[in-house]
This record gives structure tokens, C-alpha cells and sequence, in this order.
């Protein structure tokens, strides 16, 4: 079964560099799909990333910091969750894991709730209470 999540732009350069290069076929086949999905078309490009020119002629990428609000849902399998957990577990245990995944690492490793999950589940509540009252129907057999 999958699940909708929802990536700033920032969590999605961190994930695509979180997920293993080496693994199975059939996991690489996954990790592929999750590298699709969350890797960034070249209107994202435009719209997300500043380049700036070095000093040696090399380009320096940064996530613009006005573009981290906006959000794409991501479709993520059971095995793709198990892949990035693995890996967000193994970087932590390494004490390799950067402060920058830390929320990702809560995320996906503890369970904790993205402030957008709690807002989409804010909503849907909302809409159940305001449509508690409504009465549907049976249908005539």
C-alpha cells in the first residue's frame, strides 16, 4: 500500500541522497522509482535551485530558502519506506546522520508527524465535524 507524503524541496535532496546506490534488482528497481519521483523536473530546477559561479568556474547548488514551503506529494511504497528507514537508521548508528535529516529521521524512524500531515489531519477532521449532521440515504433494494 502506498502513502501520500509531502517533501519540501529540501527534504527532497536529502532523501534522494539518503536512499542506497547498491543493493538487490528488485530494490534498486524501487529505489529508481523514489528517485523519479522525488527528483526534480527542469521547471523545479528553475524554480528551486540558485546556482553560483566559484571561483575554480564550478557551480555551487543551494535550495532558494523561498521556495522550502512548497510541497510535492510523494507516493511512497511499504518497501520504499522500509528502504529509507534502513538507510536513515544505518547513517544515525554510523553517527553519520546530518542535522539537515534529523527531521526526516523523526519522520520515517519514530513516527513523528510532519507539520503538514498534522494540518492535512486538522482538515479532514475539520471536514468530518462540519459534516457530522449530514444524513445519507439508504439506498431502495
Amino acid at each position: 500500500m502506498k502513502n501520500n507524503l509531502k517533501f519540501n524541496p529540501a527534504e527532497r535532496i536529502n532523501l534522494l541522497n539518503v536512499i542506497p546506490k547498491e543493493g538487490t534488482a528488485t530494490t534498486l528497481k524501487i529505489v529508481r522509482d523514489l528517485q523519479t519521483a522525488l527528483g526534480f523536473t527542469e521547471a523545479e530546477h528553475k524554480e528551486f535551485i540558485i546556482e553560483m559561479p566559484l571561483p575554480n568556474g564550478s557551480k555551487f547548488e543551494t535550495v532558494d530558502a523561498d521556495k522550502l514551503g512548497v510541497l510535492k506529494d510523494v507516493a511512497i511504497g511499504e518497501k520504499a519506506r522500509d528502504i529509507i528507514v534502513e538507510a536513515l537508521k544505518s547513517l544515525s548508528e554510523k553517527k553519520q546522520l546530518h542535522i539537515s535529516m534529523l527531521g526526516l529521521y523523526e519522520r520515517f524512524v519514530e513516527g513523528k508527524k510532519s507539520a503538514e500531515d498534522l494540518k492535512d489531519e486538522a482538515a479532514a477532521d475539520a471536514i468530518k465535524k462540519a459534516n457530522a449532521d449530514v444524513v445519507v440515504p439508504e439506498l431502495a433494494k
